[in-house]
């Protein structure tokens, strides 16, 4: 990234439909700093890492809320090749938790959503937690578009949210302004440093618990480096389009795949209405 920029705060535009629409196309994405309750974010922050810990990921010894992992342990879930029943299983408790579900279907985010596309909404039930070790540097995601894995309609968002403060050590995410007007790139030239001017300008700085970053399935946007020597970056995202636009079959599904819903929601309420909600709406399910 040879150009650096802080994020845009979009603040300013929050209340204004045309002026919030105007700079999402733009620029491809919109920041809005401690958009969420922090405490919030940090419930489910805590949660998480309780998982962690119950399968002997951090520092003994440690508080979990610091997030030290367990020296010579590390998970690598988005790149791990073949998986090991126990990181299974960890994942799986991830993705199983009520709270972490939930949490994607934050008022305020549906709110917002449905401001900037301006109809009812699908919140894609295939919801992530990135869990990045530190200095596992062959496994920050590269730059990449979220179309080519999501597919389904273009006009679907990602809604990214740090768990916890994330400085500059931690590293975050970085977003290539005004990627979006690109079009559908090819991924493994993105993936290699390919296909984006010299010039792009990046977009990036340190985030705080509450703070929102959403962006456009063709935005370019990659990972950073997690430099830190023992602590655990933690993020969720999500995807978000109008609810009668095109949605691959698999985004509604558990992600990674290595359970199945019933196996998730086997601790729930049996008459839960987050169980299954995506089956009430009038959607238009393709295979790709």
């Amino acid at each position: 990234m040879k150009i650096v920029e802080p994020f845009c705060d979009c603040s300013d535009v929050l209340e204004d439909q045309c002026r919030l629409r105007a700079r999402a196309n733009s620029n491809g994405y919109l920041y809005f700093p401690r958009l969420l309750p922090a405490d919030e974010v940090l419930q489910l922050r805590h949660e998480v890492l309780l998982i962690h810990e119950k399968h002997g990921l951090l520092r003994e010894g440690s508080d979990p809320d610091a997030a030290l992992h367990k020296e010579g342990v590390y998970v690598d879930v988005e790149y791990v090749k073949k998986p090991t029943p126990a990181v299974k299983v960890f994942y799986n408790k991830v993705l199983a938790s009520r709270n972490f579900n939930a949490f994607f279907h934050h008022p305020i985010i549906i709110n917002l959503i449905q401001v900037l596309l301006g109809r009812a909404i699908l919140v894609h039930p295939r919801v992530i937690c990135h869990i990045v070790f530190p200095r596992r540097f062959d496994h920050t995601v590269e730059p990449h578009q979220d179309f080519a894995p999501v597919r389904g309609t273009q006009n679907t968002w990602t809604v990214w949210i740090p768990l916890g403060d994330c400085n500059t050590d931690l590293g975050g995410i970085a977003v290539a302004r005004g990627s979006n007007h690109l079009g559908f790139l090819n991924a493994d030239s993105l993936a290699i440093g390919n296909g984006l001017a010299d010039q792009t300008e990046w977009n990036w700085n340190p985030l705080t618990s509450g703070d929102v970053l959403m962006f456009h399935s063709l935005t370019v946007h990659q990972g950073c480096d997690n430099v830190t020597t023992d602590t655990i970056r933690l993020a969720t995202s999500a995807r978000y389009q109008p609810v009668r636009e095109p949605v691959d079959k698999l985004a509604l599904g558990p992600q990674r795949g290595w359970a199945d819903w019933s196996e998730l929601y086997a601790d729930w309420a049996f008459d839960d209405p987050l169980k299954y909600y995506w089956n009430t709406l009038p959607l238009d399910v393709r295979k790709y």
